[in-house]
């Protein structure tokens, strides 16, 4: 039996949805998203897919950037850090390389997902897609460049097998993968509706993503890091999980307790603060745009 055509209404107090010959019902915060997470995820597969066509489309490399940017980086940082200061860390660029992946996919999914809601204005006026969804599957696209950028790390086999360990422990890895998409969709959720109102948060978000590279370490192992400076690195999910992927593929290990604990911690603290931000901004997002 064909089920009875459906409306929704959405305002400032809540979202209403009902039969068209019914009467409205309210639908709860948990009820509501799975309500739209069902309705919409057809619409944000689609929107991302296309996002990741679109941004590599009438380009010289195409698809090897998201390969090359890492590489490049890597190669530079590798002469400063293991030439020109003489680094005793072994496996140096393995080690730069692990950081710089999981790295270029935060900095470019918060930034473009921050900037999304103006980027696709129109959609937000003239459709029903709440804006979440252009958020979500902005940086759900990125997710297609991480995949790339993560082929860069291949070809460093050849020349240092002995910095990567086979071992059970890869399996944890998708993990890890779930935890940085949290992380990088909990900034951009909150970012990309101040950025409506606020039009001056880019500014904060490129001064943040500055002290932010600092603080994980990237080019520094974090054992390097004494005394308290290394207990409060933990309070960084980016310090957190560029350790985890570290531990996993250089040592063959599972990380501590302590560690994957902080990472979930970090990750989704920072996914749930997000929505409660976008939560109190959104009813006003269209009325900005």
């Amino acid at each position: 039996m064909a089920s009875a055509p459906r409306w929704e209404h959405r305002t400032a107090k809540g979202t209403y949805v009902g039969d068209v010959d019914g009467q409205p019902r309210a639908l709860g915060a948990l009820a509501r998203l799975w309500e739209q997470l069902t309705s919409y995820r057809d619409t944000l597969a689609v929107f991302a897919s296309s996002k990741f066509r679109a941004a590599h489309r009438a380009q010289m490399l195409g698809l090897l950037w998201p390969i090359a940017y890492p590489t490049v980086l890597m190669i530079v940082m590798s002469v400063v850090f293991g030439v020109v200061f003489r680094t005793d860390l072994e496996a140096y660029p393995v080690l730069l390389m692990l950081g710089l992946v999981p790295w270029h996919f935060l900095s470019h999914a918060w930034t473009s997902g921050m900037h999304s809601l103006l980027v696709h204005s129109e959609i937000i006026k003239r459709t029903a897609v709440p804006p979440w969804v252009i958020i979500t599957g902005t940086v759900l696209a990125d997710l297609y460049n991480l995949g790339f950028s993560a082929l860069s790390v291949l070809p460093l086999i050849a020349f240092y097998p002995e910095a990567f360990k086979v071992s059970p422990a890869l399996l944890l890895l998708p993990l890890v993968v779930v935890c940085l998409i949290a992380f990088g969709l909990g900034l951009a959720l909150a970012s990309a509706v101040l950025n409506v109102i606020f039009r001056d948060t880019g500014y904060i978000v490129d001064s943040v993503l500055i002290a932010l590279f600092w603080a994980t370490p990237i080019i520094y192992p974090l054992s390097r890091v004494p005394g308290l400076g290394h207990a409060l690195m933990h309070l960084n999910p980016m310090a957190t999980i560029v350790e985890s992927v570290r531990v996993i593929v250089m040592q063959g290990e599972t990380p501590s307790g302590w560690l994957m604990l902080s990472v979930f911690g970090g990750c989704f603290g920072t996914l749930l603060l997000g929505a409660l931000v976008y939560r109190l901004f959104a009813p006003v997002v269209s009325d900005h745009v």
